[in-house]
């Protein structure tokens, strides 16, 4: 079959079929390399350290929930450690999943150990590009023997992101370049300003502060009691 007009060279049709099937798979290609494209810089965007993310990935519980507890830590302090690991997964368990208790991590790296506070940024920057606060977190605990006492910490701290499943290249960046130091500062003043100095300690609904290592038994009682006559908050 054959194109012609008057004056001009015949054409094949076959070769406007040809030349219409490439155009369309250009057009094809260019909107899917767009559309990767702004998807590649939504991720970017998201994997960005903010403040509003890096303070949300340390709170577990409902909004709604009827008891708010703070609790301040370092994740060098041995009594910490043995909370997270022994008392805390109860509690998560039986009131914050339950949708009982809100819980807020607040960091306190004591000046005395020195490892600290790189952890508390390794932990921050995991939540805040990764949404792994908490899974690093309950790491830093279980593995605290081992990067407390290394002379160089960070090896250990991006191995513990890495098997995480953090975002490598948005981690990184965020702890070389003390990204979420404005929010430890900003805990360790809110610490100060409720005359806590040590750890671990808890703030309960701004009424009732919890000093040291308590049992789940003793939390038991304890959120129990303050639960009782309460109104669920909507």
């Amino acid at each position: 079959m054959m194109f012609s007009t008057r004056g001009r060279r015949t054409v094949p049709a076959t070769r406007w079929l040809r030349h219409g099937s490439a155009l369309r798979i250009c057009t094809a290609a260019a909107i899917t390399m767009a559309f990767a494209a702004d998807a590649t810089a939504a991720l970017a965007q998201e994997r960005q350290p903010s403040p509003d993310r890096a303070s949300s990935s340390r709170t577990k519980g409902e909004e709604s929930a009827l008891l708010f507890v703070y609790e301040f830590s370092d994740f060098e302090c041995t009594h910490c450690a043995r909370f997270a690991l022994e008392v805390f997964p109860r509690i998560d368990s039986a009131f914050v999943r339950s949708g009982k208790v809100r819980w807020v991590f607040v960091n306190l790296p004591v000046p005395t150990h020195v490892n600290a506070w790189v952890a508390h940024e390794a932990a921050v920057c995991a939540g805040a590009v990764g949404n792994k606060f908490w899974a690093m977190h309950d790491k830093l605990f279980a593995a605290q023997k081992e990067w407390s006492t290394a002379a160089d910490p960070g090896a250990a701290l991006a191995r513990y992101a890495r098997d995480l499943g953090v975002p490598m290249d948005a981690f990184s960046a965020c702890t070389a370049s003390d990204q979420v130091a404005p929010l430890l500062l900003q805990d360790v003043i809110f610490a100060a300003s409720s005359r806590v100095n040590g750890t671990p300690a808890f703030i309960i609904n701004n009424e009732q502060t919890v000093m040291g290592l308590k049992s789940f038994d003793e939390w038991k009682t304890l959120l129990e009691q303050m639960l009782k006559g309460r109104t669920r908050r909507e």
